[in-house]
């Protein structure tokens, strides 16, 4: 059951990292700066856990050609996401980001079971759909105007997200995690910086939001760290599902410090089949 303890853990950390960031209101001048910074502070908090931890002692790096490319081609996806991300937050409204966000998970959950062959249950099928059910329901809102740029700028961005995400256990397993942890911070900053950025709009972020960007950093990197552990320890399709139920942990929790007690009857019956979904799935 570690694996499990884990994912909520992840959830709790990419829901603290959502909330945080609609709390502090971060106005980038530069998504893609703020990007880098935001990664390069992760990478450096990613360092200290390697050491930390113990990691650099099982420190090895695999041979053979098919370790590095699914980690290239990971990397790659998480640089173009990071790269895109803040643009699709500004292009589109909050109530539509959360529904579109999960697309990542449909994306990782199908590409899972091919990459590692997984079982099939019946469980972990109507455990899959009730999740899935239930992150549709609680992020469904009523908006005045459908931004179609937005929305596909956003679907986009989560295709890109998903396939990286399926990939972190095939990384997690060929490195050790805490290697990977480390990897998949400082690699995807070379897609985000390309072809370049101004050192003056790198140096405006870090003036304009330094600790809130930190803060944002270190949940976004926790949580990438125990998503990485639950994924070396369980089946991807079992890991996913749980981590994104973030999206119901961020409404629990702006029902809790944020007041928002809209549509609450509705929240409350998208937790039960939610909770349902995860025992299922467990």
């Amino acid at each position: 059951m570690t694996w499990f303890y884990l994912s909520l853990g992840a959830a709790l950390g990419f829901a603290s990292m959502n909330i945080l960031a609609r709390i502090v209101s971060i106005k980038s001048k530069n998504p893609r700066a703020m990007s880098i910074v935001m990664d390069m502070i992760a990478a450096i908090m990613a360092l200290i856990i390697f050491f930390v931890s113990g990691g650099y002692k099982k420190f090895s790096l695999p041979t053979g050609f098919q370790p590095w490319f699914y980690l290239m081609v990971a990397m790659l996806f998480y640089g173009l996401f990071d790269r895109l991300r803040f643009y699709a937050t500004a292009a589109l409204e909050a109530s539509r980001m959360t529904v579109v966000n999960n697309v990542s998970l449909i994306v990782a959950v199908v590409l899972s079971f091919f990459l590692y062959a997984e079982s099939l249950t019946t469980n972990k099928l109507f455990g899959f759909i009730l999740v899935l059910f239930a992150l549709f329901l609680v992020s469904i809102d009523k908006v005045s105007k459908i931004n179609w740029k937005g929305v596909f700028l956003a679907i986009i961005v989560n295709i890109f997200l998903g396939i990286a995400w399926a990939l972190d256990k095939k990384g997690a397993l060929f490195f050790n995690v805490e290697t990977y942890n480390v990897l998949a911070w400082i690699l995807p900053m070379v897609f985000v910086y390309f072809p370049y950025i101004k050192f003056s709009d790198i140096k405006k972020e870090v003036n304009l939001s330094f600790w809130k960007i930190t803060l944002l950093a270190f949940f976004n990197m926790i949580a990438l760290f125990l998503n990485l552990k639950a994924l070396s320890l369980a089946d991807a399709t079992r890991v996913i599902p749980i981590v994104q139920t973030s999206t119901l942990f961020t409404v629990i929790f702006g029902i809790i410090l944020l007041k928002e007690r809209k549509h609450l009857i509705r929240k409350l019956i998208a937790g039960l089949i939610a909770v349902f979904g995860v025992y299922l799935l467990v």
